[in-house]
């Protein structure tokens, strides 16, 4: 019993004595991991990867505390104001899921971007609690806190290096201008900007060589910001800059000793700021301001040409996630279906945009108006109360290091707690600005564990319960306060149970992790096949993705697509032509194509039963059905079904009506023809292409001055120098001649909406396929009304 005993003890000193390097290496791996990490071994380049490596570390290190907790006989975690919003966030998107039209979307993410979907949520919010009891004390955060900033400086470099065209990696697709390893260009800058505060506090309290170097990574991310960021995250750098420094001069040097914020500061540290300001400032004023005469400016022309992200604006994000959850109020449309939100509740007036009009987007305008949208009131009130919750206790924060001597007001900087409650609050400042990602969401649970730590080892009470499970839930839930505190439960079966729990979702996370992991790898190798025209490698890589992952959507439209291919190659190298009428299709052929279609119009159909709110899948299958004439009978119905069932879903998308007029008119029912043409006229009044389908309809029915009024109003939405514009041209005189002339004649010119391409819509070819008896009723959208004249005032 003695030999036992020491073992345990033995094994539990071992275990408490690697913990804390077992940790330091997790971290380790996730940190860069989540900053560098892309491979073009997966789908999503950037972050497919990052998740991979973030959920496999965390369940790592659930599983070792656990096992900490066992051979201790008790439970002891931290307690910090944030795990009830948390807690409520999760039960809320868990709830969302089970209830959403798309669940498999909800869970896995919508197109394979796992950022926003459930497991991702899982993972960020277990990912909190595994750190938030594995950090411990100021030493350790300082730690972290310094990896961070070396990541962020790496990357500033790389950016910038990818930014004025310096190659340093082989591959094509890393050597575009807007390259960064996080991913994007708003998660690179957003990193900065989150760094900022601390890279700023640290010039200002820090040794002279800490000075040093901190002035030289604030420089380095000042000028990435200048040239990659966007107006979200210039706001947030800003903030995270200028408060440690407005903090660090006391109040009474503004008003009576100016010549004082010297001394305050110290000469290092103001020569490291003035001179990061000032590079930064150099840099802007470059990039926005053209040229004078013949001169260059080389960060003034690269400005122009990076390419920026696009924002979907406040007030059309506003109206789609207030009308989402006017229809969902309590749990919201779903975790990652913000693009089905979209394209069902976007207001018509985007179609006036320019540039916006025929976007799909898939993030709201910030991250609250996202949760306010997918995951209805109560996720949006667990999100502000996490909000308000790290408000409040960065406030206490901040206000506490500043106290009245005598008559001057001086600042007391604790470590790094002050500088880790404003890099916190930089944080909410960009979720309130822009829509969140992987890499945002990583960086910042860091840095707020950090601060609670922080908070722990400065305010910690240890507040012990033992025995009643009715003691252990009134400790979780009562005595509520803005304090991080660690909690020992002593139940004897507690710890086992944990344990037990551990590794029952460790080994559940790593079997499905690698399933997806395995099926995305697939998929990744059937797209290169398909970029290097390897049919059948495509073909079978994507039969084995789809087995191990039968639940993703965009598996089941690719695959559609590549078994149509497949089939119209045959038909186009063996089907009937003008040299051969008769062509050369043998019964294999036949069969083959028989069964590659029917492959592919089951495909589509599963792929919008996956996701029925889709309005790329329905779009895409009724394409299917269209470019499948000449083999299919009925098909076209189908297709004008698949279409009215794309437009219930993104009602207000013009070049859907434009589609189901083409269909329309390739039949010759010109009336309904000219009626979805005039839908999307009336969608969007400056659409040119809608009034040229529109003219060649209304000719074609014999309705030629109502044909030439269109083609009229088609040629004075086109700028002259372009190719578009010589077209309607040549159109309207030909319209006019036969106005002219009288003409019945036959004309060449068709509508650009009714002409497809594909070799089996040859009327020649044998019906091989059967997709069903056609539905009784088609999907047939309303009629779009004319929109009324802006009234004169």
């Amino acid at each position: 019993m003695d030999e036992i005993t020491g073992l345990f003890k033995d094994l539990k000193e071992t275990v408490n004595s690697y913990f804390g390097w077992v940790y330091k290496i997790g971290l380790l791996l996730v940190i860069p991991s989540t900053l560098f990490l892309f491979t073009n071994a997966t789908t999503d380049l950037y972050d497919t990867p990052k998740f991979l490596v973030l959920t496999i570390i965390t369940l790592l290190l659930f599983i070792l505390l656990s096992v900490k907790f066992t051979l201790d006989n008790k439970v002891t975690f931290v307690r910090t104001p944030l795990d009830l919003p948390l807690l409520l966030l999760l039960a809320v998107s868990i709830v969302s899921t089970v209830l959403s039209q798309a669940p498999f979307v909800s869970l896995l993410g919508n197109g394979l971007k796992v950022h926003t979907s459930l497991v991702a949520l899982v993972a960020y919010i277990l990912f909190y609690f595994v750190l938030v009891n594995c950090l411990k004390g100021a030493r350790e955060t300082k730690w972290v806190l310094n990896l961070l900033i070396l990541g962020g400086g790496v990357l500033s470099i790389l950016s910038l290096l990818a930014y004025w065209g310096v190659k340093i990696l082989p591959p094509p697709w890393v050597q575009t201008a807007n390259f960064t390893p996080s991913g994007s260009s708003f998660s690179t800058t957003a990193v900065l900007a989150l760094l900022t505060p601390i890279v700023t506090l640290k010039i200002l309290r820090g040794k002279s060589l800490e000075k040093v170097i901190n002035s030289i990574c604030l420089s380095f991310f000042g000028v990435t910001l200048a040239l990659t960021g966007s107006w979200p995250v210039w706001v947030a750098a800003g903030f995270g800059f200028a408060l440690p420094v407005l903090l660090s001069i006391p109040a009474q040097t503004y008003i009576s000793k100016p010549g004082e914020i010297l001394s305050r500061m110290g000469s290092v540290a103001l020569i490291g700021l003035i001179v990061s300001l000032g590079l930064v400032m150099l840099v802007t004023i470059l990039s926005f301001i053209p040229p004078v005469g013949g001169a260059q400016n080389p960060f003034y022309a690269k400005a122009r040409e990076f390419p920026r992200e696009i924002q979907l604006p406040f007030t059309y994000s506003w109206k789609i996630s207030v009308s989402s959850f006017r229809d969902s109020p309590f749990w919201g449309s779903g975790p990652s279906t913000y693009l089905f939100d979209f394209t069902k509740y976007k207001p018509i007036e985007i179609n006036s945009s320019k540039t916006l009009w025929n976007l799909r987007f898939d993030s709201a305008f910030n991250e609250y108006l996202q949760v306010l949208a997918t995951l209805g009131g109560i996720g949006f009130v667990a999100l502000v109360s996490l909000t308000a919750l790290f408000v409040s206790s960065a406030y206490k924060t901040i206000s506490g290091a500043i106290h009245l001597e005598g008559e001057e007001m001086r600042l007391h900087l604790r470590g790094e707690k002050l500088s880790l409650a404003i890099s916190g609050l930089t944080f909410f400042i960009l979720l309130a600005l822009h829509p969140s990602t992987l890499v945002l969401w990583v960086v910042g649970l860091i840095l707020l564990v950090c601060f609670m730590i922080s908070n722990q080892s400065e305010e910690s009470s240890e507040i012990r319960s033992s025995g009643s499970i009715k003691e252990v839930l009134l400790g979780l839930t009562g005595n509520i306060s803005l304090r991080s505190s660690s909690q020992a439960i002593r139940i004897d079966a507690l710890p086992s149970i944990l344990l037990t729990i551990a590794i029952a979702l460790s080994l559940f996370g790593f079997f499905f992790a690698g399933k997806f992991a395995l099926a995305d790898f697939h998929h990744r190798n059937a797209l290169n096949a398909v970029s290097e025209n390897q049919g059948i490698v495509a073909y079978n890589e994507l039969i084995a993705a789809e087995k191990l992952n039968p639940y993703a959507d965009l598996y089941r439209v690719d695959l559609a697509q590549v078994n149509f291919a497949l089939a119209n190659a045959i038909a186009q190298s063996k089907g009937p032509t003008e040299a051969s009428p008769s062509g050369s299709l043998t019964d294999q052929d036949k069969q083959n194509i028989q069964v590659l279609l029917q492959q592919s119009i089951n495909e589509g159909r599963t792929a919008t039963t996956l996701s029925p709110n889709s309005a790329v899948n329905w779009e895409i299958l009724a394409l299917l059905y269209r470019q499948i004439a000449g083999v299919a009978q009925n098909a076209l119905v189908f297709s004008l079904d698949s279409y009215g069932r794309a437009i219930f879903q993104d009602p207000l998308n013009p070049l859907l009506r434009i589609s189901v007029g083409g269909t329309y008119y390739a039949i010759r029912n010109y009336d309904l023809a000219i009626r979805f043409f005039t839908d999307s006229v009336n969608l969007k009044p400056d659409f040119a292409n809608g009034y040229y389908n529109l003219s060649v309809a209304l000719r074609d029915k014999g309705d030629l001055n109502t044909a030439q009024a269109a083609a009229e109003k088609a040629l004075s939405l086109v700028d002259p120098p372009s190719p578009e514009y010589k077209v309607a041209f040549d159109y309207l005189n030909d319209l006019k001649n036969r106005i002219a002339s009288g003409s019945a004649q036959a004309s060449e010119i068709q509508p650009p909406a009714s002409q497809t391409t594909g070799a089996l819509q040859n009327k020649e070819l044998p019906k091989v396929v059967n997709v069903g008896n056609p539905p009784e009723k088609i999907a047939t959208p309303p009629a779009v009304p004319k929109p009324s004249p802006t009234p004169i005032p």
